[in-house]
């Protein structure tokens, strides 16, 4: 992890890697967790959808130049910030292979 400086976010200094956040635990039957499962599925379901629309990508990238062209002008104002932040959260969300993660999830619950 690289040294903060003055000009970093305190939301914006932790890196974690990307292993980091995959971790299998073995669940018996009773658990509460599987019972509530279909649920669970239903609400992957959902965000699956969601993160497959394309008005999420073409909205990444007109935020995208936006950004680009008003890099010099609004550099330092706060609504440019915050859409820097904005930006940053939806590089994560892609880093993070969302669809992925829900895709084996829908696999094991229909197993």
């Amino acid at each position: 992890m690289a040294a903060p400086t003055s000009g970093d976010s305190v939301w914006n200094r932790l890196d974690v890697p990307w292993p980091a956040c995959s971790y299998t635990v073995a669940v018996s039957a009773q658990h509460f967790a599987v019972k509530c499962l279909s649920s669970a599925m239903k609400k992957c379901h959902t965000v699956e959808n969601i993160l497959k629309t394309k008005a999420i990508v073409s909205e990444g990238k007109a935020l995208h130049a936006i950004l680009y062209n008003f890099r010099y002008q609004m550099g330092c104002q706060r609504p440019y910030r915050s859409l820097k932040q904005v930006q940053q959260c939806l590089k994560r969300l892609n880093l993070m292979n969302l669809k992925q993660s829900i895709e084996k999830l829908a696999e094991l619950g229909s197993m």
